[in-house]
């Protein structure tokens, strides 16, 4: 199982801590254009990405502005939400047919609170979205488009076949007449400009 491969990278369980976990992980699927969480809920929950793609959004003036977006092998959820338990301002919808392994806060908790590898795990997944978080903003803050852009090529390439063009112009926070200038400009080209914040090493451990 997927999922469980990707557990063990970054900490090793037991068959024990294993199978504690696996009553509590529920298996979903969003179809395309489903809600993983809506504006004004609480999001208790966290998923593994298994299989698809989800976007993180607020509206602004009536438009869509897309903050993050959440593919296979990730972790989804609100998490200012799910720490502060209060409604989300950003839903989350999914953009293509996605399969994803949910836990509930209070299971999550109680599997911390009975194993060391599991406490580990979230504190560890829990670091890497912080540092997620930062990089982003930064990048927004600081980074000019061609720099996002070509940190977009650099980290997720794979977004520019997977979602329409208003998505990722929505994403680097330009108007898709830009973004097609800055594809122009920046396709083919060896230099990469630096951000501000380079990606980090994906390795959780």
């Amino acid at each position: 199982m997927l999922f469980k491969t990707y557990l063990q990278q970054v900490a090793s369980l037991s068959e024990e801590e294993w199978e504690a976990a696996s009553s509590v992980f529920i298996r979903d699927t969003y179809p395309k254009g489903a809600y993983y969480i809506r504006e004004q809920q609480y999001c208790n929950k966290i998923s593994f990405i298994e299989k698809g793609l989800f976007k993180l959004f607020y509206l602004h003036e009536g438009a869509e502005k897309i903050m993050m977006f959440f593919s296979e092998q990730q972790f989804v959820t609100d998490y200012f939400s799910y720490l502060t338990r209060t409604p989300s301002v950003r839903p989350i919808q999914a953009v293509e047919d996605s399969v994803v392994y949910s836990i509930f806060r209070e299971d999550l908790e109680a599997l911390f609170n009975t194993s060391k590898s599991w406490e580990r795990i979230g504190r560890l997944l829990s670091e890497r979205s912080y540092i997620i978080s930062v990089q982003r903003a930064n990048q927004l803050l600081h980074d000019n488009p061609d720099t996002r852009f070509d940190a977009l090529m650099r980290e997720q390439p794979e977004l520019l076949q997977r979602v329409p063009q208003y998505m990722i112009a929505s994403y680097l926070n330009v108007k898709p007449e830009t973004l097609s200038r800055i594809k122009r400009r920046r396709m083919g080209l060896d230099s990469i400009k630096p951000s501000v914040h380079d990606p980090i090493d994906p390795d959780l451990t």
